[in-house]
C-alpha cells in the first residue's frame, strides 16, 4: 500500500545525478538514460557477488526515472528537492518477468484491491529489439492484425512511413476487448549507431474505457494530444474525497513524441502487460483522411476542441479548488458555531424548563412506563384520602 507523508532527502541521491543527465534533460534524454542503465544492472544480467549491489542500483535507477519521467513529481523536486515528495511518489516499476508465481499472485491481488502497481516493460524485450533479434510482421495502414501475446512477451510489426503519412497525420491503435493489460511500444533506428539499431521512444500502457475495453494509441495528428491518468482509487481519495474531482485533470500533459519524424521503416510492439494470462488484442495504422469511415475526420475536430476545453478547465479547477477549500473551511467553522450555539440554547432551555417546573413545584414523572416519586407518596388506603396541600408559591398562597 503506498505510503503517504514527507521524503528524508538525506537517505537519496538526486534523480539527475543517478541517472546522469542536465537538469534541463529532455523527457526523452531521461528515458534514454534510463534503459541504457537499467540494462546494465537488470537482476537478470548480474548474477552471483555483485547481485545484491546491482539491484540496489536498479531500485535507485527506477525510483529517479520514476520522478523525473513524471511531469508533476519532476516540477515539485525542481522547485523543493524530496521534501516537495511524498514516499508514494517513490514507488518503482516492477517487471513481471522477474516475479514468482507466489509474488505475482500477491501482487495482482493488491492491484485488483486498487494499489496501484506499475509495471516496466522486460530489459530483456529492450535488448531483443536493440540487437535486432526478433521477427516482425508487416503492419499496413487501413490493416488491421488480431492475435494474443503471452505474459511479458511481445509481438512485433514494422510499418513504413511515407511523406504524405507524416505530412497528414496518422494515428496506431491498439485495443484489447477482453479487458486485458498491454504496452504499445514504438521504435526508431539510431542515426549514431553501427547497422542502425532500433531504439525505444514511445510507449504507452492501455487505459481501461467503457465496456472493459483496454486501449492504447500513439497520435501523430495536427492538433495536440493529451495524456491522463486513470481516475484516483478509492484508497488514494480516501482521506479527501473531493480529490476525485481536483485530481482528475492534474496528470494532464502532452503525449511525448520523438523529435522529427522521418520517411522509411518503423517499429511497433505489443507487449503483454497482464498479471497471468495472454492478451487478445488487435493493432491497426489508420490515417484519419483516407479512413473507411466518414466521420473520422470529424473525430479528430471533435477531439481538437474537447482537448483544448479540458485544459481550460484543468486551469478552473485549480482556481475553483481554492475557493472550495476556503468556502469549506467557513462551512467546518460555521457548523462547529451551529454546533456550539445548539448545545447553549438546548442546555439554556432545559435549565429554564427546571426552573419553570421547581417554581410550580410540578412533580417529576420520570422516564416512561416508570412511577412518579410523587405518587408512590401518596396515600392508598380508604382512610387517607385528604389531599395535599399545595406547596411553593401557592402553598404559601394556600397557608395564608
Amino acid at each position: 500500500m503506498a505510503q503517504t507523508g514527507p521524503v528524508d532527502d538525506v537517505m537519496l541521491r538526486d534523480p539527475y545525478e543517478v541517472l546522469g543527465v542536465d537538469k534541463g534533460a529532455t523527457p526523452q534524454e531521461i528515458k534514454s538514460a534510463y534503459r541504457k542503465l537499467a540494462l546494465a544492472y537488470h537482476p537478470d544480467k548480474n548474477q552471483g557477488a555483485q547481485a545484491e549491489a546491482a539491484a540496489e542500483k536498479f531500485r535507485e535507477l527506477s525510483t529517479a526515472y520514476g520522478i523525473l519521467s513524471d511531469e508533476d513529481k519532476r516540477r515539485r523536486y525542481d522547485k523543493e528537492g524530496f521534501g516537495g515528495l511524498e514516499k508514494k511518489d517513490l514507488e518503482v516499476e516492477i517487471d513481471l518477468s522477474s516475479l514468482g508465481i507466489f509474488t505475482t499472485a500477491v501482487a495482482a491481488v493488491f492491484s485488483k484491491l486498487g494499489v496501484p502497481i506499475k509495471t516496466t516493460v522486460a530489459p530483456m524485450v529492450l535488448e531483443a529489439a536493440s540487437a535486432g533479434n526478433f521477427n516482425a510482421r508487416p503492419l499496413r495502414f487501413g490493416q488491421a492484425l488480431s492475435d494474443r501475446v503471452d505474459k511479458s512477451g511481445c509481438h512485433y510489426y514494422t510499418l513504413e512511413l511515407q511523406q504524405t503519412h507524416i505530412d497528414g497525420g496518422f494515428v496506431i491503435g491498439t485495443h484489447s476487448a477482453a479487458g486485458s493489460k498491454f504496452k504499445l511500444l514504438m521504435f526508431v533506428r539510431t542515426a549514431d549507431s553501427p547497422g542502425g539499431q532500433w531504439e525505444l521512444v514511445l510507449q504507452e500502457d492501455s487505459m481501461k474505457v467503457k465496456k472493459n475495453m483496454q486501449i492504447a494509441g500513439l497520435y501523430f495528428l495536427h492538433c495536440n494530444t493529451y495524456h491522463i491518468a486513470p481516475k484516483p482509487t478509492q484508497l488514494e481519495i480516501a482521506e479527501y474525497p473531493e480529490n476525485a474531482l481536483f485530481r482528475r485533470l492534474e496528470s494532464m500533459q502532452p503525449r511525448e513524441k520523438p523529435l522529427q519524424l522521418e520517411p522509411g521503416q518503423i517499429l511497433l510492439a505489443v507487449y503483454g502487460d497482464n498479471w497471468f494470462k495472454r492478451v487478445s488484442y488487435t493493432v491497426e495504422a489508420v490515417i484519419p483522411d483516407e479512413s473507411p469511415s466518414s466521420s473520422s475526420q470529424a473525430h479528430v475536430e471533435q477531439l481538437q476542441k474537447v482537448e483544448s476545453e479540458l485544459l481550460s478547465t484543468k486551469e478552473e479547477l485549480r482556481v475553483f479548488e481554492k475557493h472550495y477549500k476556503e468556502a469549506q473551511a467557513r462551512y467546518v467553522e460555521a457548523a462547529e458555531k451551529f454546533g456550539s450555539m445548539r448545545d447553549k440554547v438546548d442546555s439554556l432551555l432545559g435549565t429554564r424548563e427546571d426552573a419553570y417546573l421547581g417554581l410550580l413545584d410540578v412533580p417529576d414523572i420520570g422516564k416512561p412506563g416508570e412511577s412518579p416519586a410523587a405518587v408512590s407518596e401518596q396515600p392508598t388506603g380508604p382512610d387517607e384520602q385528604a389531599p395535599a396541600k399545595p406547596r411553593g408559591v401557592l402553598g404559601s398562597l394556600w397557608r395564608r
